[in-house]
């Protein structure tokens, strides 16, 4: 095989491993994304239960409403809560992503920097037998 042939498959082999390393960086996101709805989807469901005993138990108009109030008040903690956490997920892909991404662009570089210094010494090869 010759030099440029092994040094393309170098490039190939160095692009699939990013390529590799970026689907894997994106399946971890996505999978800490369900198991962040999932769970929110399991407190959700113990809240409501909850919540359908404690409206069980309300006898006057004033303890339903003091309820209420307190439901309200929990469901909107909860969402800020997941929205919170789901904006830090994504912060936390995006700054995977930008990893991955450096990496990337620093083997890229690395492959262009042997490819200058191969070049180059093939250029003095060359000027030493013309003369």
């Amino acid at each position: 095989m010759t030099q440029p042939q092994a040094e393309f498959l170098d490039l190939y082999r160095a692009g699939l491993k990013t390529a590799a390393d970026m689907m894997k960086v994106s399946l971890q996101g996505a999978e800490r994304l369900q198991n962040q709805q999932l769970n929110a989807i399991r407190t959700a469901l113990e809240q409501q239960s909850k919540s359908i005993n404690e409206l069980g138990q309300a006898k006057t108009i004033d303890e339903l409403l003091a309820l209420q109030t307190r439901m309200a008040g929990a469901q909107w903690e909860r969402a800020m809560g997941f929205w919170s956490e789901l904006a830090q997920n994504q912060m936390a892909q995006a700054r995977d992503w930008m990893s991955e991404a450096a990496q990337a662009a620093t083997a890229t570089a690395a492959y262009g920097t042997r490819q200058i210094q191969h070049a180059t010494q093939q250029a003095a090869k060359s000027e030493r037998k013309a003369a």
